[in-house]
């Protein structure tokens, strides 16, 4: 029987894609210097297509199978703009629909209809993390 290469007891194979800031600042900083507004395009009256939810979930999956909570660890998110795509969604592509305000949450107004899935996701993203 072979090992699951993805067993917290085996990390080699985690060490290909994650590795020490000291080890890979220098090519960090240069993606993040080198970093241009997105190429494409979304739809007119259309919010672009972000799925950071998902993004979230994967790189939390990630620390879980390098060992967890045996090693301290930092996920860095840089959002620009709202969740629109796949779980943690907070809003619609469409932009005749308003973003929600702390006034519609408090009247649980029509347009919060994405509030409780999004909190029960990112609620057990921080649990996991």
């Amino acid at each position: 029987m072979g090992s699951d290469p993805l067993n917290k007891g085996d990390s080699s194979v985690l060490k290909r894609f994650l590795v020490p800031v000291s080890e890979c600042e220098f090519a960090l900083n240069s993606i993040l210097d080198d970093l241009q507004s997105d190429p494409w395009p979304h739809k007119q009256g259309c919010r672009a297509e972000r799925c950071s939810g998902t993004a979230l979930n994967i790189a939390i999956s990630l620390l879980e199978a390098a060992g967890g909570a045996s090693r301290g660890s930092r996920i860095i998110n840089l959002l620009g703009g709202a969740v629109t795509v796949g779980p943690g969604k907070i809003v619609d592509e469409n932009l005749s629909e308003k973003i929600r305000s702390h006034l519609d949450i408090q009247k649980e107004r029509e347009n919060t209809r994405h509030l409780k899935p999004a909190l029960t996701f990112y609620g057990n993203c921080a649990a996991r993390a």
